[in-house]
């Protein structure tokens, strides 16, 4: 069965809306599986899991998109990522019947994770405020209890 995929470099998208698209393109006519995620660590573990890692998504990093799909013909692959490109880019998840359009409305985001997130967003024109959070006191107990008590 044909395997087919295909990577967008720093372009990260909500994992609740790769699940849907990945149902939408999963049902299609001649698709066995087919799968949208970001590429992290624990994505590709269950892509190879599944039987849909190559070698070429190994080389895939957190913020980059991966969709993958394996179906029962050549056409029936393209036909399924290319279905799931035009989902992505539209700002649908397929779902239909949506109350509000939140997907195709400005991003603006706060970022208190990893750089390569708000690296991800901004490659994408979005609107981002990083926040530098640390752990108060260094993470040393003794200190954060009497910085509780001084509250």
């Amino acid at each position: 069965m044909p395997l087919r995929f295909r990577i967008k470099k720093g372009y990260f998208q909500d994992a609740l809306r790769l699940m849907r698209i990945s149902k939408t393109a999963g049902g299609m006519e001649g698709v066995k599986k087919a799968t949208a995620v970001m590429a992290t660590d624990k994505a590709r573990f269950a892509l190879d899991s599944a039987g849909l890692l190559t070698s070429g998504i190994k080389g895939a990093g957190g913020s980059d998109l991966v969709m993958v799909v394996e179906a029962d013909s050549e056409a029936a692959a393209e036909k399924a990522l290319a279905a799931m490109e035009e989902m992505i880019s539209a700002g649908s998840s397929g779902a239909g019947g949506e109350s509000r359009d939140i997907f195709n409305q400005e991003i603006r985001a706060v970022n208190m994770g990893l750089d390569i997130f708000r690296d991800a967003l901004l490659a994408q024109g979005v609107e981002v405020v990083q926040v530098d959070w640390e752990v108060p006191a260094g993470g040393d107990e003794k200190i954060i209890e009497i910085l509780k008590k001084m509250y």
